[in-house]
């Protein structure tokens, strides 16, 4: 909680001070006529002396584990900010996620403190905001804080002014060294005091700030495009790997599932040279072995932790979320896909087994996630002395994982990781070992030692099960996480064929249908205890289900899905989009005090986001090859107008949009209706694209090639050339390949 640039010359204390003013000060600027607000006018709202999380109309895990907090914390609406108003207060807000252990520890600490639930009783009104419900509010302010050189991480502080107008807000760090009970009070003190001396100052100059920061997070549109502009920033990603540590530079929160598929759709890709090819197909093949294998796989039930403590270290951060789950499922698959080989598959496997056993949720959705060491560390389940796993398993096994896991009695944690000596003598159950490396070091026949390392993980899984007061899964779940699982499982079924994949995709997309969709047809975004919420659904929740909805058209070709794809696209125009296609925000703003036009342009990686207008830029070229909307095509290129114009500045940032121009960029398989079952399943587990050629021929920019096809034909083409005719899957294949 710093900026880089004054870390050796500020202490936090005079730090909170600028941080806290530097929006107030830097808005002298504005020459906008003050908001008269009348003296001595506040009332008391009695209301807002109480705690009032369990009586949240949309409640969450995150607002119900605060319920019982001492201070007198609202959920996040317009009428708090209403009640604020007649008070003439600010409203400080902390946001986080109850999948973020930072989030719940930083809370812990603000409980226990009598003076900060003294100061935040006392002069703000209090809101707890859960970000999986209000994504886009997390986006702004990490935005805001990048715009400001502050470091960014996903529990943040904001104070608000009762019209919603952000004032000053800060990130707290996992990594922090400081006193946030000091630095929470320090920083109330600032806003307070400015906001006491001159409030409509405050407000009126707070609007300008504020419109001019939400301008600059639109990109502008690029002049020329630079037609190697998406190869180029592709390679530069693919040299952030380092061969040395064996880790991505740069990558902090990234989930690197997300890393490891663009390695693996670059190396399939068409204009991928041989060299290229194998570089990229290296680099996804060592990230998976050195960072999900050996440092983020769960080996006691197989499930992906989501991160690193620190980009150089290998202590994990103990949670499991859905996102983290299917982003390592696909990147997988398609490793399986690339390479054949068949431990890559075996490990989505067993995350997809993971996903079902432990996310799924009894109404038949899925958790956002499930967080170890809630409070603390040291009461971490996942943390483990040696007579711990002594005293579990007998010596035989106990032996076998103090090998696999690099075990010992003064612990495996590295100083890297543990400075301050914390977890003295504690281990993770992390594997140092692959399998066949185990195996040759034991000399022990791979059935038998298989059978010896499931018996000791299975006992080991059960022990920490006990432990369960420490163990806690999120009960909401959100349309864009559950359509994402869809895309995932189609991606194995791509890779296997099998027909249990799809499946469970249509399964799922059809939950999404008959249970994120209100009865007047509008998309929602969560769903909590079996209860669908009135929050409006965000353009990354129609993206992700209009895409998983075209995933589905293209593995099975029926058109209904093509339909339902196109509707929801539809509805995202209609609520988020400007009338020329060219810009669009998150969210409708109903939900807001205050309406932020947020566009997700880029990933922040400190929060590992979804690029929503790389995602719609996406689906609206896959609509448009398929005939379906008559701006589509004008949407698709300017989107990717604006986006050319920022990939290049940071190549992780844009790491969706590259991951989706990989796959747009894949060579197109024409099917001429009705389809040959025989050339369509021969194409099915191959890198390329699947459009229905309709008896009429009605695409857009139809190729004289489509027109002539007859049916039961195949036409390979790659951008607009034709590659050939297919009549036969050898021939299909021969142009595939």
């Amino acid at each position: 909680m710093y900026y880089s640039n004054f870390k050796s010359m500020l202490t936090f204390r005079s730090l909170a001070v600028i941080v806290s003013s530097l929006l107030l000060l830097n808005s002298c600027k504005s020459k906008k006529p003050e908001v008269n607000i009348p003296e001595d006018t506040s009332v008391s709202i009695p209301e807002l002396r109480n705690n009032n999380l369990g009586q949240a109309q949309n409640p969450s895990s995150f607002l119900l584990e605060q319920a019982h907090s001492p201070i007198h914390w609202q959920p996040w609406n317009k009428e708090v900010f209403a009640n604020a108003a007649k008070e003439k207060k600010t409203v400080f807000a902390f946001i986080g996620s109850s999948t973020n252990s930072h989030s719940l520890e930083t809370l812990k600490q603000i409980n226990t403190s009598p003076t900060s639930i003294a100061i935040l009783n006392k002069s703000h009104v209090n809101i707890i905001l859960d970000t999986d419900q209000y994504p886009e509010l997390s986006y702004l302010i990490s935005f805001f804080s990048g715009q400001m050189k502050q470091a960014v991480s996903p529990t943040q502080l904001v104070w608000f002014s009762y019209e919603g107008l952000p004032l000053s807000w800060v990130s707290i760090h996992a990594n922090s060294q400081f006193n946030i009970n000091e630095s929470l009070g320090n920083m109330s003190e600032t806003v307070s005091n400015l906001w006491k001396s001159d409030p409509s100052y405050v407000i009126s100059n707070s609007i300008t700030d504020l419109e001019s920061r939400l301008d600059a997070m639109s990109p502008k549109s690029k002049g020329k495009t630079d037609p190697l502009i998406t190869s180029r920033t592709t390679r530069q990603a693919a040299s952030l790997f380092d061969p040395i540590s064996n880790n991505i530079d740069y990558r902090t929160n990234i989930t690197t599932g997300r890393y490891i598929r663009l390695m693996t759709l670059a190396a399939a890709h068409p204009d991928t040279t041989e060299q290229q090819q194998n570089n990229y197909t290296k680099i996804a093949t060592l990230t998976a072995e050195k960072i999900l294998f050996k440092g983020l796989i769960d080996p006691l039930d197989g499930g992906i932790f989501v991160n690193m403590k620190h980009s150089e270290s290998k202590l994990p951060v103990f949670t499991k979320t859905l996102s983290t789950q299917t982003w390592s499922m696909a990147a997988l698959y398609s490793l399986y896909q690339l390479t054949s080989d068949r431990k890559y598959l075996t490990a989505a496997e067993n995350i997809s087994q993971y996903i079902e056993n432990s996310l799924t949720l009894p109404e038949g959705d899925y958790s956002l996630g499930i967080i170890y060491a809630r409070h603390g560390l040291m009461d971490n389940p996942c943390l483990w002395t040696l007579e711990e796993v002594e005293a579990a398993l007998n010596q035989e096994e106990a032996q076998l994982c103090v090998q696999a896991f690099g075990m010992s009695g003064t612990g495996n944690v590295s100083l890297i990781d543990n400075p301050n000596g914390t977890y003295f003598r504690k281990n993770t159950l992390i594997w140092q070992h692959s399998f066949e490396e185990l195996a040759s070091r034991t000399n022990m026949p791979r059935a038998e030692l298989q059978t010896k390392l499931d018996s000791a993980t299975r006992k080991l899984a059960k022990l920490r099960k006990e432990k369960n007061q420490h163990i806690h899964k999120n009960k909401l779940s959100t349309a864009s996480n559950t359509a994402a699982l869809v895309s995932a499982y189609l991606v194995g079924y791509r890779a296997t064929g099998d027909t249990a994949k799809l499946e469970k995709a249509q399964q799922i997309l059809n939950f999404i249908r008959s249970h994120f969709i209100t009865q007047s047809g509008i998309l929602q975004r969560c769903r909590f205890q079996g209860k669908l919420q009135e929050i409006p659904a965000n353009g990354i929740d129609y993206a992700r289900v209009c895409s998983a909805a075209l995933d589905l058209h293209e593995a099975t070709l029926d058109p209904t899905w093509l339909d339902f794809a196109t509707e929801i696209h539809q509805q995202m125009n209609a609520k988020l989009a400007d009338t020329e296609l060219t810009n669009l925000i998150e969210t409708d703003g109903s939900m807001h005090p205050h309406h932020f036009k947020v566009p997700k342009c880029i990933t922040i990686k400190q929060i590992d986001n979804e690029s929503t207008w790389s995602l719609v830029y996406a689906n609206a070229k896959r609509l448009s090859m398929r005939g379906k909307g008559e701006k589509t095509a004008l949407q698709a290129s300017n989107l990717r107008n604006k986006i050319n114009g920022i990939i290049l500045n940071a190549p992780l940032a844009s790491i969706d949009y590259l991951t989706h121009t990989a796959l747009l960029g894949s060579k197109i398989v024409y099917l001429k209706a009705p389809v040959d079952q025989k050339l369509f399943k021969a194409a099915l587990p191959l890198h390329c694209q699947l459009i229905l050629a309709p008896d009429d021929n009605n695409l857009p920019n139809t190729h004289e090639a489509i027109s002539k096809l007859k049916p039961g034909q195949a036409l390979v083409m790659e951008s607009d050339n034709v590659i050939g005719t297919a009549e036969n899957t050898e021939t299909l294949l021969q142009l595939l390949h």
